[in-house]
């Protein structure tokens, strides 16, 4: 059966201090109800050993093009290969209180391996009283419609759609899996369907619940609950065909809310991988490594 110990798994998130960058743990409110799965104590990080098998392929020439409005207020880079082709659809989500040069090195790694890449700025800090509590989801969903619209532009005839998301970009990400259709949002294409067939997960924080103040918390727990993925892992049907690649790094707790994360995923029926790559800190998850590379080639061509 599974064990809802939301608020022990809340009390240990803030005791180790994760920190999304921008974002401030708070003690949960009451009205907030016990959803969480806690990791099992014996769940082990399988680990990231054996240094990767680079490719001999290589890098694919590519062409940027940037500062494209998806949004009335944001907008993202485009990282493509010069040629048309059978290249998937990749959203890289950035971290939180960051924009898009800051993964645009991945970006590109990324698209050099025959992908068409969009790397959008998002609403990325914590939800304040005074702000929308969902902007960032509306966001991620609208990268997610745009992409899928506009792929073809840039050379894709793929409908495939991964996406990456390093800190509370993995947070935007893993909500984009189940609930991305529930996001509308001032999308400049409000056509076509948010929901991604795979995702990859660097270091995500995947309950945003602890860094949410408690005067939000309090005054409108649904809405809180509604960017969190946990709320909808078990009230959403499963998806088939979908997958799950979890990293994480020296982390500590980012490591607890990945366990967490693929503890609940494993629990519903969802295929998830949780992999360790030891000694690369929180911001160099960000950064292409030979792993997260390798791991996202296989998803790219599969």
């Amino acid at each position: 059966m599974k064990r809802t110990f939301r608020a022990t798994f809340l009390l240990v998130v803030a005791i180790l201090g994760f920190v999304l960058s921008g974002c401030h743990p708070a003690q949960p409110a009451s009205s907030v109800p016990v959803t969480q799965v806690l990791p099992t104590p014996e769940s082990l990080l399988p680990m990231w050993w054996m240094n990767p098998t680079l490719s001999s392929q290589a890098p694919i020439p590519i062409s940027a093009t940037t500062d494209i409005p998806y949004t009335s207020e944001e907008l993202l880079d485009v990282y493509a290969p010069v040629s048309a082709g059978d290249w998937p659809i990749v959203i890289v989500f950035h971290g939180g209180g960051d924009y898009k040069g800051m993964v645009s090195e991945l970006a590109r790694a990324i698209a050099e391996q025959g992908a068409v890449v969009f790397a959008p700025t998002f609403h990325s800090r914590a939800p304040t009283p005074s702000s929308r509590i969902g902007l960032g989801a509306e966001d991620a969903a609208c990268a997610v419609r745009f992409a899928r619209a506009h792929a073809s532009t840039y050379g894709s005839d793929n409908d495939r759609v991964i996406v990456v998301g390093h800190s509370i970009g993995g947070l935007m990400g893993a909500l984009m899996m189940f609930a991305g259709d529930d996001f509308q949002g001032d999308c400049l294409t409000q056509e076509g369907s948010a929901l991604p067939d795979a995702f990859v997960g660097l270091d995500g924080g995947y309950d945003p619940i602890p860094f949410i103040p408690e005067e939000l918390l309090t005054a409108d727990p649904a809405g809180c609950l509604k960017i969190d993925p946990f709320t909808y892992i078990d009230q959403k049907p499963v998806r088939e065909g979908v997958s799950f690649l979890l990293f994480v790094g020296s982390y500590l707790t980012a490591q607890v809310q990945g366990q967490a994360f693929r503890d609940a995923l494993q629990a519903a029926g969802y295929e998830v991988q949780l992999v360790q790559i030891p000694g690369i800190d929180h911001n160099d998850m960000a950064r292409p490594q030979p792993e997260t590379k390798n791991a996202i080639a296989e998803l790219l061509h599969p």
